[in-house]
């Protein structure tokens, strides 16, 4: 055949290589010594009148088909399906890949994802996408997306000052919107997050308050704030648990009770619910689920709260233990924990103190009672030694002794 003509071969004719449904095919062209490969991919451009994307024709040269090193028709095919065909990133080959950022999120993310979520997970979800994602990076489509986009809304947001915390959780999420683009074949590829670097991540170190500083605490607050703070550190319960938490479930007597075929022995209570963002939630983990014991102190102050039911005709069993004026509702512990409990801290000296200090006072104590790593795991509802290690902060005075007898200096006399 004259170079000066060209000879077209489809690259696959017959199934006869075994081609799975939905992988590339091309052409290969006999053209000036050189089989060119050439094949169709999709565009990022959408035609307007059939809303499908355009596409772009791409070619290459697979080997020679004239001289010394010349292969035939059957090994240019075969070296262009394994060099080629089968090695091209199918994220160009794929119409949902030409789909954009903002169109994955609302034709799956939302619906796979957050709307599967729990309600105050959804709204922080919802939040990091609002705010920092879509806007920058939701009219990119899925296969353009690369490690430079991702770096540059971190490098941007990282300019408004937001914390190294918020950095980390925006680059989660679009790894996440990613992760469940590329398991639904949308998104192919390693994940660009992967290669963004982040400022390093400071955490404040976490404190745990004194028996002694509690006590001068709930000295100070009204109540129930008082009742509330001694019972999270004697309980370590989260403050969405103790919010949760209903008469039904807990049982102040020395007796056991049964409630809903659960039995609840004496002096104890049960963990089943949170009440997060206005409404009463599932807890965080299968571990948060757990029977709390109380002291007979605790008991005796939280039977007078329930003076509170019964002047608002509250039946005992349906009503929160912690509850509002009203008696309906649990308080609002943002409002209580901005206009009573960190004021009253910051004024008798003792720093910043969250809800969550007080979780973090009774893994301490607890520690310091002999509890054992598994023990205090269940009292918190971990479900990871690690993280309950992470919330015990023993004093240096109790083990100032200890370091003190490590070694005898008399022998370097």
């Amino acid at each position: 055949m004259s170079s000066s003509k060209a000879r077209i071969l489809t690259v696959f004719e017959k199934d006869d290589m075994g081609r799975r449904r939905g992988q590339k095919t091309g052409n290969l062209i006999d053209r000036s010594g050189s089989w060119i490969l050439r094949y169709w991919v999709d565009s990022a451009e959408i035609d307007p009148e059939t809303g499908k994307p355009l596409r772009d024709r791409v070619s290459c040269t697979i080997a020679a088909s004239k001289g010394p090193h010349a292969v035939g028709k059957r090994e240019a095919r075969r070296i262009a399906w394994e060099q080629v065909l089968s090695t091209i990133d199918q994220a160009h080959t794929r119409p949902s890949s030409a789909k954009t950022f903002l169109e994955f999120v609302n034709l799956r993310y939302r619906p796979d994802v957050i709307l599967n979520q729990k309600p105050s997970t959804q709204a922080f979800s919802e939040s990091i996408l609002r705010r920092h994602i879509l806007p920058m990076m939701g009219r990119v489509p899925l296969r353009e997306i690369t490690p430079a986009h991702v770096q540059e809304i971190i490098n941007a947001k990282r300019l408004q000052k937001l914390s190294p915390q918020t950095l980390t959780h925006i680059r989660n999420r679009i790894s996440a919107v990613l992760r469940h683009a590329k398991a639904h074949h949308w998104f192919f590829g390693e994940l660009p997050t992967e290669a963004v670097r982040l400022p390093e991540l400071v955490r404040e170190e976490q404190r745990a308050l004194k028996w002694a500083e509690v006590c001068t605490l709930a000295k100070a607050l009204p109540e129930p704030c008082a009742t509330l703070v001694v019972f999270l550190v004697q309980t370590g319960l989260r403050i969405g648990e103790a919010m949760g938490l209903r008469w039904a479930r807990v049982n102040l007597t020395a007796e056991p009770l049964i409630v809903d075929g659960q039995e609840i022995p004496p002096l104890s209570l049960l963990v089943r619910e949170n009440y997060v963002m206005g409404r009463y939630q599932t807890l965080k983990t299968n571990s948060s689920y757990r029977t709390v014991l109380i002291p007979v102190w605790l008991s005796i102050r939280l039977s007078a709260l329930t003076e509170n039911a019964r002047a608002c005709r509250i039946p005992r069993g349906s009503g929160p233990v912690f509850a509002n004026a009203l008696g309906l509702v649990p308080i609002d512990q943002h409002n209580l924990a901005a206009r009573v409990l960190k004021p009253t801290a910051k004024a008798l000296g003792m720093g910043w103190v969250s809800w969550h200090t007080f979780r973090h006072t009774h893994s301490t104590m607890a520690d310091r009672a002999g509890f054992t790593t598994a023990e205090r795991m269940k009292l918190l509802g971990h479900s990871s030694a690690a993280v309950t290690m992470s919330y015990t902060h023993p004093e240096l005075e109790s083990i100032r002794s200890r370091v003190d007898s490590m070694t005898d200096p008399t022998l370097l006399q």
